[in-house]
């Protein structure tokens, strides 16, 4: 897709067109993909998000967008961005081709657990226990279990209001409008194969393309949350309580202890270990261990 293509159905201006195959938000390192930078503390982050092939920002901030980049202008950016995500979601398949639900013939659902009848693929050997609920979207890897009370593919938590400035000086200016709108996730959720996913635990489905995922041998514990778009390697283990939020990328062979909170966009390392309780809101280094980062201080 070209940002000239899509460019009538979003209030921006292209400066400099561009193929993108995704959206998604800084700091993504995944696939080509468009992004939107609404002040001059996230054109810091565009340089570090390695896979953005274009950017909607403010004329003001144009000049300083790299030439290598495809560029858009709008008076919101965000605004723009989420326009231009609802217009795709809704106009054809850019995000996804539906399909009738498959169910391996070796796979045991109980009859009181629910599967969506189109965009299900239920893979060799997979158990899914009494009410347990998979949702459109959803791709599950062989030898899976998913215990009773769980939900897969659910609609992630992503409103644009006045709330959205969060006490943030940098957005006091901001038109979030004057109530809450909800922003449709158009992707899904991937789980691997020998994944074990306990009871009441949720994995929202992704915003954007690329998908929420769950890699192969990881083991989640009861009543955890797997926000839209968190990204989990193979063989970690997530115990019971832990909240991961939107955008997570979580190394191979990561713990992350009861009722640890991982904040939104955090990146942890290959094999680090998130002490119980904690609460992380910068990325954690590959084998590190770490308690709360959380200090009271006042954010930009």
């Amino acid at each position: 897709m070209k940002l000239s293509q899509v460019a009538p159905n979003a209030p921006l201006r292209v400066v400099r067109d561009a193929q993108f195959d995704d959206l998604a938000l800084l700091g993504t390192g995944d696939g080509r993909v468009l992004v939107y930078a609404g002040d001059a503390h996230a054109l810091e982050r565009l340089a570090k998000t390695g896979a953005a092939a274009a950017v909607v920002t403010t004329a003001a901030l144009a000049d300083a967008v790299p030439a290598s980049l495809g560029l858009a202008v709008a008076d919101h950016p965000e605004a723009a961005f989420y326009d231009l995500h609802r217009w795709l979601h809704a106009s054809g398949e850019f995000y996804w081709r539906d399909f009738a639900t498959v169910i391996d013939p070796s796979a045991r659902v109980h009859e009181r657990a629910y599967i969506a009848p189109r965009n299900v693929r239920i893979g060799v050997r997979v158990v899914v226990e009494p009410n347990a609920t998979v949702l459109e979207r959803v791709a599950i890897g062989e030898d899976t279990i998913i215990r009773a009370g769980a939900v897969l593919g659910s609609e992630g938590f992503e409103f644009k209001g006045p709330a959205m400035r969060q006490g943030r000086a940098t957005r006091a200016e901001w038109d979030y409008g004057t109530t809450n709108v909800a922003v449709p996730h158009a992707g899904s959720v991937e789980i691997g194969a020998r994944v074990e996913i306990q009871a009441n635990s949720t994995v929202d489905r992704s915003l954007f393309r690329l998908a929420t995922r769950v890699g192969d041998d990881t083991k989640i514990d009861n009543l955890v949350h797997v926000a839209h778009s968190v990204r989990i390697g193979s063989r970690c283990l997530i115990a019971a309580g832990a909240t991961l939020a939107g955008s997570v990328v979580v190394g191979d062979e990561v713990w992350i202890g009861p009722h640890a909170v991982i904040s939104s966009g955090v990146r942890l390392g290959d094999r680090s270990a998130i002490v119980l309780g904690s609460t992380i809101t910068k990325d954690v280094a590959p084998g590190e261990r770490v308690a709360s980062d959380l200090r009271v201080y006042r954010l930009p």
